[in-house]
């Protein structure tokens, strides 16, 4: 028994009947709505889930879904229901879904994926480039193919068909009824919920009830459910033919929705549909009805014949190659109203004459992959020739042969739009070029897939202008031929392409660089092109491949003429011999231009294209590109460049100067580091104004010049992560519109307070900033609390923590964050660091107390070297003029005190003028307006010698005690005796002092004879004392 969960999720995920999810047959991106609509039983589950969901829907209820589709979930009925009535695809399935409910059946799968911040590219952008500038082909080449067709979308009135994997419409039809615009809301949300018996009933908001009996062992169809069901789900049971009996669901007759798949049914009794008048779609796949002649002489379908719009019969014949088997023409004639039919693919059969009656039949499937069966082999020239209304057509993986297929064979397809001969892979290239003869002027015909064509390690596969021949008057839009082992396109091949083309997808093949590229510029209305290189196979081949494959045999067009070449166009000079300065022409209109894989390795040096270009998009991810060097010229008008794992290690500063309407470049993955490191003034990306998204993860960075984002001032995104930086290093003050800073994976502890506080400013202006740090080691110690305590209040990091971690102090590691995230920790510390706030104080104050007092002993102690460094450095500036001994102006300055003027004026000077001593005495030598100190300073510079008169006045005197220390300096710093004392008086040594004394000891002194018979002798020895140097 299935849990009330399980039929929660069903009643809203049933709609699309089972039917499999394929949209342009390939990856698809469909939005769905999260509804709230089952309040009543889910009051306690208030927040929709907002995510990007990869959904693959198991085969237990829906047929595989391509592992690439996405569905994007809305937040609103009314923007679900606009976007499915202005999209190109149809609405697969309704799925409402809450946080908290466990959803385990096999139904379906979810992988969740991290939100991310919309960049063209992506990661980040993931132009990451998920990457995000990574474009899933059919995705980017939307086809608006014809619009009065609308592919699919009914006009009168305007209807909604739920996609079928199974089928052949390139957006999918599905096993659902139709339903008018009014009546599509109970697609998405029930508003009650309850169990009968085995089965769940829904009851929706258009009071349309829903039975789903899935899994449940039913041997026999159930008679107690309301008479009034829609929709009725049987499908995994074990019902067989003695379920069925005439009239068996006569008691649903609002029946609209009828699934019976995966059953053991092997025969429809006649009348068993009896009763089901209003029944628009049936779903019998996966039986074992065979279809043979019981089947189709029968009557079975006939009173379905005003109502039924869909039919999936398809896999039910395993053994297609049973001659016994035929299309069940009659049985069907009695549905006029078909529209939408899957069969298997039986060998060598036609359909038969009476398929004629279907004339609303537009959609047939006969694909080979589950959960159908096809080995077709042959396609003859009458196999259609009774369904001539078809205009979608998936014939993929049915085995055909190449050698097997008339010219003829698409010839009665006069209204064919869409075409699947993907996974046929004994068909070739050469085949597909001889069937497009029947559709050779066709106006219908918008798309064509040719998937894996051919088979895998075929070698020396190169488009011909031959194999083309047939496409040049058809009306093809979109051609779809990846993963055919194609090596090489011939010189104007590509001149035979149609002029309508629009998208050309070749990825997956080998394609090399060729002459082809010429013909490029021909192609006037080329928007998407897809070369992106061959990827390997996962597993490594268990079977040699068949020695048929052989390199094919050239059929050149090198004579042939045709209308649309011309002749003189841009790029003509590069296929000059020796030409080596040329022009790379492109389609004119072309927008979009993937070349991932490509194997390119090269330095790019000076590439020109033509300018008559409006190429949009490029993604040249995943070559080898060790240097840019450019500069690139001719894109005017790009916004978009990838060039992720490239290789790259270094850029030179021209190589974006011309790129300047760039808003999305993706370089991620590259070896960039050292580049980046040495670009001090933001050279590289200085021209690149125009730049919205950045995206420089995984590039080994380790340290950004503060200016190496100078001239971005306009972006909105910024990714670093993956990286080694340790610190925030570059300028983000100028960044007006900054929107997102990824930096998870760093090894960064905190953030400078320039870039909090302009995220600050950003945040008050109402700009939505989020700062992504997952990874990095942020530091929750006391001296980061500033920074802990602006991320709580900003909330910068969102509400989702996980992988955000704290390295503390007493830890080498760093620890992840509690589910609290950082406001417990900043709790913890505002209390921890507090209690050590007066501890801090007390410690610092003593420290700079201690500090104060040994820098105040030092002072003291070396204060007379201080000074006189202080007044020789002032000199120095007021004078350039050096002092050596052969420059003294004086032969001795005079120190002595004002009241020893009389000996010094009239016994000193005079005795030493006639001995030829210049002398220069302190206050008659100074200079008016100058401090003492500079005039003292300069004297005994000017003098050769310091002659001082030791007194009891001198002794006393400060001006004379800072001349003796100026004079002692100027001996210590020249290395020459200066100092001379004249002892005018006896003085006891205790009267002198320790300072005096040292000089005396070190120095000439002479004492002042009293008899007047000495003193001749006295001022000749004091003479020659003054002339010595």
């Amino acid at each position: 028994m299935f849990s009330i969960n399980s039929a929660i999720m069903f009643c809203l995920i049933v709609v699309c009947h089972s039917a499999n999810t394929r949209t342009k047959m390939s990856d698809i991106k469909m939005n769905f709505k999260l509804g709230n609509e089952t309040e009543e039983h889910l009051k306690h589950e208030q927040n929709s889930i907002n995510k990007t969901l990869t959904y693959e829907i198991d085969q237990a209820t829906h047929a595989k879904v391509d592992n690439g589709s996405h569905f994007r979930i809305n937040n609103s009925k009314e923007t679900m229901i606009n976007q499915i009535k202005n999209s190109n695809v149809d609405v697969a399935t309704g799925k409402t879904l809450k946080q908290q409910v466990s959803y385990s059946t096999k139904q379906a799968t979810y992988d969740t994926f991290d939100q991310v911040t919309d960049v063209a590219v992506d990661r980040t952008t993931n132009i990451a480039a998920d990457q995000a500038t990574d474009v899933i082909v059919d995705q980017t080449t939307d086809v608006n193919v014809d619009q009065t067709t609308n592919f699919l979308i009914d006009r009168e009135p305007l209807q909604f068909h739920f996609v079928n994997r199974n089928l052949g419409n390139p957006k999918g039809f599905g096993s659902v009824h139709n339903h008018t615009a009014a009546d599509c809301s109970w697609v998405y949300a029930c508003t009650s919920l309850y169990l009968q018996g085995n089965c769940s009933i829904c009851e929706c908001e258009t009071h349309k009830l829903l039975a789903y009996c899935f899994k449940t062992k039913l041997s026999g169809i159930p008679q107690d459910l309301p008479r009034n069901i829609s929709y009725l789900v049987l499908q995994h049971n074990e019902l067989n033919d003695t379920a069925l009996y005439p009239r068996v669901f006569a008691n649903y007759s609002d029946l609209e929705v009828l699934e019976i798949k995966h059953n053991y049914i092997t025969a429809l009794p006649a009348g068993v549909f009896e009763g089901l008048n209003k029944l628009v779609s049936l779903n019998l796949q996966r039986n074992r009805i065979a279809m043979d002649s019981q089947l189709n002489d029968s009557q079975v379908f006939s009173p379905l014949g005003r109502t039924l719009t869909t039919l999936i019969l398809n896999g039910n014949n395993p053994n297609t190659t049973n001659p016994d088997l035929k299309y069940p023409d009659f049985a069907l004639s009695y549905l006029p109203n078909l529209s939408n039919l899957a069969l298997d693919g039986l060998r060598n059969k036609v359909f038969g004459r009476y398929f004629r009656a279907l004339k609303k039949l537009t959609n047939l499937t006969l694909a080979g992959y589950y959960p159908g069966s096809c080995r077709m082999t042959a396609l003859k020239n009458d196999t259609f020739r009774h369904v001539i209304h078809v205009k979608y057509l998936n014939i993929s993986e049915c085995g055909i042969t190449g050698s097997f297929v008339e010219k003829d064979a698409f010839a009665p397809l006069t209204q064919l739009v869409f075409l699947d001969l993907t996974n046929n892979f004994e068909l070739g290239l050469e085949a597909v070029g001889d069937m497009m003869y029947g559709l050779r002027n066709s106006k219908s015909i918008h798309r064509l897939k040719i998937e894996r064509i051919v088979s895998r390690f075929t070698p020396c596969v190169v488009v011909y202008g031959h194999t083309l021949r047939y496409f040049w008057n058809t009306s093809i839009q979109v051609i779809e031929a990846m993963y055919n082992e194609i090596e090489m396109i011939e010189q104007k091949a590509l001149l035979k392409l149609p002029p309508t083309l629009r998208s050309l997808n070749l990825t997956n093949n080998k394609i090399m660089f060729g002459s082809y590229w010429k013909d490029m510029g021909q192609l006037i209305n080329l928007e998407n092109l897809h070369l992106d290189g061959f990827f390997m196979p996962v597993e490594f081949p268990y079977i040699f491949p068949d020695r048929r494959f052989h390199c094919q045999t050239p059929q050149s067009i090198d004579k042939e003429v045709t209308d649309n070449e011309k002749q003189g166009s841009c790029g003509d000079q590069f296929w000059e011999d020796n030409q080596t300065d040329f022009k790379l022409p492109l389609p004119p209109v072309l927008k979009r231009m993937t070349m991932r894989s490509f194997s390119m390795a090269y330095v790019v040096t000076n590439i020109t294209f033509c300018p008559n270009n409006a190429l949009e998009y490029v993604d040249v991810s995943s070559n080898n590109f060790p240097k840019l060097i450019g500069p690139v010229t001719g894109l005017v008008n790009l916004k978009v460049l990838n060039l992720s794992s490239s290789y790259i290690e270094t850029i030179s500063a021209k190589f974006f100067n011309n790129l300047t309407s760039l808003e999305h470049l993706s370089l991620f993955q590259n070896l960039l580091g050292d580049c980046l490191n040495n670009d001090k003034n933001g050279l590289i990306f200085s021209q690149l104004t125009d730049l919205k998204v950045l995206n420089l993860s995984f590039n080994n960075l380790y340290y950004l010049g503060w200016g190496v984002f100078q001239g971005q001032a306009d972006i909105e995104v910024i990714d670093l992560s993956v990286n080694r930086l340790d610190h925030i290093t570059f300028n983000v003050t100028h960044m007006r519109k900054l929107r997102h800073l990824d930096l998870h994976k760093n090894d960064i502890q905190t953030l400078p307070t320039g870039l909090t506080d302009h995220i600050s400013s950003l945040l008050e202006r109402g700009v939505n900033v989020t700062l992504d740090m997952r990874q990095n080691p942020i530091s929750c110690g006391c001296e980061n609390l500033d920074f802990l305590q602006w991320v709580v209040n900003t909330r910068v990091f969102g509400s989702d923590l996980y992988l955000y971690y704290c390295k503390f102090p007493d830890s080498d590691r760093a620890v992840r964050v509690e589910p609290g995230g950082y406001e417990d920790v900043v709790k913890r510390l505002v209390h921890s660091c507090s209690s050590q706030a007066v501890l801090y104080t007390v410690v610092s104050c003593v420290t700079l107390l201690i500090m104060l007092i040994l820098l105040a002993a030092v002072i003291y102690r070396f204060r007379w070297t201080l000074r006189y460094w202080y007044h020789a450095a002032k000199l120095k500036i007021s004078s350039n003029q050096q002092m050596d001994s052969d420059q003294f102006k004086y032969d001795v300055f005079v120190c002595y005190a004002s009241k020893d003027i009389d000996f010094v004026v009239k016994e000193l000077c005079p005795r030493l003028k006639e001995r030829n001593i210049t002398v220069y005495v302190h206050g008659e030598k100074f200079k008016v307006g100058c401090y003492i100190a500079d005039n003292i300073y300069t004297g005994i510079r000017k003098c050769r010698k310091t002659l001082v008169v030791v007194t009891q006045n001198m002794l006393a005197s400060r001006w004379c005690n800072y001349e003796l220390q100026i004079a002692r300096e100027q001996a210590r710093n020249t290395g020459r005796n200066v100092l001379v004392f004249l002892f005018l008086e006896e003085l006891p040594t205790s009267r002198m002092g320790m300072g005096v004394l040292t000089h005396i000891k070190s120095s000439t002194y002479i004492m002042y004879p009293k008899l007047p018979q000495h003193r001749g002798a006295f001022w000749d020895k004091l003479a020659d004392d003054l002339r010595s140097s």
